[in-house]
């Protein structure tokens, strides 16, 4: 609700989310027919036109494929400085989502396995040695190589993403991806085209917490969801030059 658009008409005014007005009555009756117009009002210009997510969503946003390893997801997330990202299939149709939490899941499985083989390899080695047959360095080298080819392809994401994940639909509105955010206690939800899952970009406790202006000075620097600062630093500048005539000041 633009609480300054709102008192206007009454010769007040203030911000968007602080503004007053005071308006002289002949008659008490007609305080009735203000405060009535004013509820008219707010339904008509706020409460029926709600921002959708495709308002407020991250867009474009990186994917990865499920056939991509751990190794290279890390990747992504510390070359575009991001924490999550979301999969999908050829058709762009999203069946996954992983993040920092299972990269380094999937990253001790592997170290986890690599111990065991170490262990097995030794125990073959030792076996071989007690029956007076020990391994050649030949065998040794070439159980190594294998274990180095394993280790270097990693584990596909498709075998540990997160599946089933909740997905918002473009025409949602902030309340129902808010309430979605704190049902699933996730920080981000892919956003697909209303009626499949078809990806179109994300929605973040970030995006919404710009939406609800908790935090002014909040904006994209994330090299991987939006553009660059030198892009933007145009808007940036006019906001500096435009700050002495914020009245909060």
């Amino acid at each position: 609700v633009n609480l300054g658009k709102l008192f206007e008409k009454f010769g007040g005014g203030g911000h968007a989310k602080a503004a007053s007005a005071t308006v002289r009555l002949n008659d008490e009756a007609e305080a009735d027919v203000i405060m009535e117009g004013l509820v008219e009002e707010l339904v008509e210009t706020s409460l029926n036109q709600q921002a959708m997510v495709a308002d407020f969503m991250t867009a474009p946003v990186l994917s990865v494929k499920p056939d991509m390893t751990e190794t290279q997801v890390e990747d992504f997330f510390s070359r575009y400085d991001v924490r999550a990202l979301p999969v999908v299939d050829d058709d762009n149709n999203v069946i996954g989502l992983v993040s920092y939490k299972e990269v380094a899941a999937a990253k001790q499985r592997m170290w986890n396995k690599e111990q065991k083989r170490v262990r097995r390899l030794q125990q073959q080695q030792d076996d071989a040695k007690k029956k007076g047959k020990p391994m050649s360095d030949e065998e040794i080298e070439e159980a190594h190589r294998i274990s180095d080819e394993r280790r270097k392809r990693g584990s596909t994401v498709k075998g540990w993403m997160k599946q089933h994940v909740t997905v918002a639909e473009m025409s949602m509105t902030m309340p129902q991806v808010e309430g979605m955010l704190l049902a699933n206690d996730v920080g981000c939800i892919p956003v697909v085209a209303d009626g499949t899952k078809q990806l179109m970009g994300m929605v973040t406790r970030t995006d919404l917490l710009r939406q609800h202006r908790y935090y002014s000075t909040l904006h994209y620097h994330n090299k991987g969801f939006s553009d660059s600062i030198a892009l933007r630093q145009p808007i940036i500048n006019l906001r500096k030059r435009l700050k002495k005539f914020d009245l909060d000041d």
